[in-house]
């Protein structure tokens, strides 16, 4: 019977994860093997199919489908591979090209580390398939291990993504740390005061940034590489505009694992659960304030409620509320009329929700309210801002205990616990030196101790929570106080002045006096320190 000649193709692969990993040899040796094998043989080599930094989990590689391509041809008639490992690690395909393919090609495979030829006449390999399930198992390995270390490297604070966050910029002194760049910093400031302060949307937030020549993330990125081709860098888009301002790494954390690969093998990524996110807290030094974060989110949210076109602008967007529904106040502008708001819900007829009456409030009465109360509030701050801060911090710790009579209570709760504490230590010693002789007596005894450490622990825990709800409002106060003092005597009202001061507005039914008077009440609940009168 007459042999045939062999004319191979010697197929060579290396991953970057074998590079990492030092499991395999190189390229250059795989070639060496190569040579010397068809050398030693008498096998006449067509070409070298080399596939470098490529993944044997994936079959899509330029020069292993030259390979088959050139099999197809019929160029080829043998392949060859160092081990089993360089031709492919998914065990599926591995098992098609060697029991399918290839048998029905009519092409020998060589495996020269395991001295094994596979023809078309070869009887099945059992050993094949287990080797190739084995190979298939190191990617899976390697796949967990790097999610380990970047889980671990997350939480130790080190920021992995291959894009930096606007606004941050990689510490010359600590691997993987985010360090602020003050210049562009400010720019994320001000975007997320344009949404809370302002009450802008994305698509004025974009035509400001463009008509102040800043920067996009992405221009940013191209100019920090040095390419200067992008034809408008200072255009950006309503989704980086989005993205940033839902990105919590300016808040300080870093967030691992909102999305991953469905496994290994698939390049499908899938979001995550909420639960399943990785948080580091305090990662970096923030760029803005939670408070800040929290209040452009609230118009944020407020914004994506409203459904209602307008014909004209409504500054008290996402402000304004039924005092008795809780349903949105929804302007409207007839022709030739005043301007009013009215109750979202008494106009809904096919809404689930029970229907309201109208709180009809006419503009003109809302900002005359508004600017008396606010303007009232400025006033008294500037007289005298001490009596001012006492007023407030009276006003809303009325319903709370004192401060004083709290940490007194705290100090006498901790001698209590001492006391029983070291009892039971005591009566511990006596038991155990025979001083106690009756085990019944002992447990009666120190179970008596316990309960009263339990209730004094509990009664301190709860004194604790208050002191530190208590402790806060000064904070508040402060923080209010601070947003004051960026207004002098209000004049007119804007969205500005609206988002920066105001949480929220609740407008009451009209209703009728007994002297035949109009009375609406409009309860004005100003941030961080709610209703003050």
């Amino acid at each position: 019977m007459e042999q045939r000649m062999l004319k191979a193709a010697c197929y060579c692969r290396l991953s970057d994860d074998d590079v990492n990993d030092g499991t395999s040899i190189s390229i250059e040796t795989q070639i060496t093997i190569a040579k010397q094998y068809c050398k030693a043989n008498y096998i006449e080599i067509v070409n070298f199919y080399t596939d470098d930094g490529y993944t044997g989990t994936n079959f899509e590689r330029p020069a292993f489908k030259k390979m088959i391509a050139d099999i197809d041809k019929g160029k080829v008639n043998t392949v060859i591979v160092k081990d089993l490992s360089r031709f492919g690690r998914e065990t599926i395909m591995v098992n098609y090209y060697t029991q399918m393919f290839f048998p029905e090609n009519n092409i020998t495979f060589i495996i020269i580390a395991d001295n094994t030829k596979i023809t078309a006449n070869s009887t099945y390999d059992y050993m094949l398939t287990i080797k190739s399930a084995i190979n298939e198992i190191y990617p899976a390995e390697v796949s967990q291990k790097v999610r380990q270390a970047f889980k671990a490297k997350s939480m130790n604070g080190e920021f992995l993504h291959p894009w930096l966050p606007y606004g941050y910029v990689k510490s010359e002194t600590s691997r993987n740390h985010l360090v602020i760049d003050e210049k562009n910093a400010q720019v994320v400031r001000d975007i997320f005061e344009m949404v809370a302060y302002k009450g802008m949307g994305m698509i004025k937030i974009a035509d400001y940034l463009l008509e102040h020549q800043i920067l996009s993330p992405a221009a940013l990125r191209d100019y920090s590489r040095g390419d200067y081709s992008n034809p408008h860098p200072y255009r950006w888009s309503k989704t980086s505009i989005n993205n940033l301002l839902h990105n919590e790494v300016y808040l300080g954390k870093i967030v691992y694992g909102k999305r991953r690969k469905v496994n290994f093998k698939s390049k499908k990524v899938i979001s995550t659960d909420k639960d399943e996110w990785i948080v580091c807290e305090n990662a970096h030094e923030p760029i803005i304030t939670q408070e800040l974060w929290d209040a452009a989110h609230q118009r944020l949210e407020g914004r994506r409620r409203e459904r209602k076109p307008e014909l004209v602008d409504n500054i008290y967007r996402s402000i304004l509320v039924c005092a008795d529904c809780g349903g949105t106040m929804w302007i409207s502008a007839p022709p030739k009329k005043s301007i009013f708001f009215v109750c979202a819900n008494s106009r809904n007829r096919k809404s689930s929700v029970e229907r309201c009456s109208s709180h009809n409030i006419p503009l003109d009465s809302l900002n005359e309210a508004v600017i008396a109360d606010i303007n009232a509030l400025l006033c008294e701050c500037k007289m005298d801002s001490e009596s001012f801060r006492k007023k407030l911090m009276q006003k809303i710790t009325e319903n709370l205990p004192d401060v004083t009579q709290m940490r007194t209570e705290l100090a006498e709760l901790d001698r209590l616990i001492d006391r029983e504490t070291k009892k039971f230590k005591r009566l511990y010693d006596d038991y155990y030196d025979g001083v106690i002789k009756s085990s019944m007596l002992f447990e009666q005894m120190s179970s008596e101790c316990n309960s009263k450490i339990e209730s004094y622990t509990a009664k301190k825990e709860k004194l604790e929570s208050l002191l530190k709800s208590s402790t806060k409002h000064f904070d508040d106060v402060s923080k209010f106080i601070g947003l004051m003092s960026r207004f002098t005597k209000i004049e007119e009202l804007n969205k500005e002045i609206l988002n920066t001061l105001i949480e929220k507005i609740e407008v009451g039914e009209r209703t009728v006096s007994s002297t035949n008077e109009n009375i609406q009440n409009v309860r004005i609940k100003y941030k961080f320190i709610g209703q003050l009168s």
